[in-house]
């Protein structure tokens, strides 16, 4: 069974957090699961999204994944990046994406959270990704508490997920349980990690010329 490398990741810039992503998907060569924080109540749009749709007065950046705005005052955050050589490459779309969530519900089960993943996509029209439930997400008694925005490029694939619980008093525990509760779910073995220096290299290089600038940030 192959070995995931779990990358953990204390607050950092919104600029900071996307580069990374971005960066590990760029010089992807296995499988790799990162949970992060952000050091200021920031929004992120989808990749398509207009930028006036950002809070106005609140820092705000620009995803390289689709998807609805998410505001991460509260939310957990994680990324998965998978080489386009992994097993599951071969999913479609919507069956990757079922299949990562089930992880994540895992997690979520792990804080005494009971949820499902719904079958239909809702009605609502809504630019929020957590007022629009999708196929596949998660939610609890009507309300969505997980979603995720995917795109695959001939490196491999980047899948962005957020997880919204109804007490953020519990994020501290949904931080520690989760790698654990993924794994297992999925039957994945992980193995803490750092960045590599090619990462952190072209993370930088990311932050600075693209998702740290106005031409990224504000294109639509």
């Amino acid at each position: 069974m192959p070995s995931w490398r779990l990358l953990v990741h204390g607050p950092a810039s919104p600029a900071r957090n996307m580069a990374i992503d971005e960066a590990l998907l760029r010089e992807v060569n296995e499988p790799v699961l990162r949970l992060y924080e952000w050091d200021s109540p920031a929004v992120s749009l989808g990749y398509f999204q207009p930028a006036a749709l950002a809070t106005e007065g609140r820092p705000f950046v620009r995803r390289y994944t689709g998807g609805g705005l998410v505001d991460h005052s509260h939310d957990v955050t994680y990324t998965l990046v998978l080489p386009r050589t992994h097993p599951w490459m071969e999913l479609s779309a919507p069956d990757s994406y079922c299949l990562i969530h089930r992880g994540v519900q895992a997690a979520i089960a792990a804080c005494g959270i009971e949820t499902e993943i719904v079958s239909v996509a809702s009605m609502v029209e809504s630019d929020a990704c957590f007022q629009k439930p999708v196929r596949f997400d998660i939610v609890a008694e009507g309300h969505k508490l997980s979603g995720a925005a995917q795109r695959r490029t001939r490196e491999g694939l980047l899948h962005q997920g957020s997880i919204l619980i109804p007490n953020p008093e519990q994020n501290a525990d949904l931080r520690r349980v989760f790698a654990n509760a993924f794994a297992s779910r999925l039957e994945l073995i992980t193995t803490p990690g750092d960045l590599t220096s090619a990462e952190t290299s072209r993370a930088a290089d990311l932050e600075r010329d693209r998702y740290a600038t106005d031409a990224w940030n504000r294109m639509r």
